[in-house]
């Protein structure tokens, strides 16, 4: 591919990934994570950007890690719950109050 037509290419995807659902929740340091994941698993849904970013999440560990950073950011670890149980000992017959 000729620089001029990567060129194109680069500032069409730049385009799609900046607008659309994918800008919504991105970041430049977002769409540039996802630029070449956009060209090497959803290339055939250039120019959707709705197309592109169902398409980047729907790869999901075929993603790059940075990009699948952004689409599945870590959660952070929470504690586990535990429920307080109050152990209650069952009344005999034969105790009285």
């Amino acid at each position: 591919m000729g620089s001029s037509k990567m060129a194109a290419a680069a500032a069409t995807v730049w385009l799609v990934l900046g607008s659309g659902a994918f800008a919504q929740q991105g970041t430049a340091a977002d769409r540039e994570a996802c630029t070449p994941d956009a060209f090497r698993l959803c290339g055939r849904y250039i120019p959707d950007a709705d197309a592109v970013a169902t398409c980047l999440r729907n790869s999901g560990p075929r993603l790059s890690p940075g990009c699948y950073a952004v689409f599945y950011p870590p959660r952070a670890e929470a504690s586990p719950r535990y429920a307080r149980r109050r152990y209650v000992r069952p009344r005999d017959e034969d105790d009285e109050d």
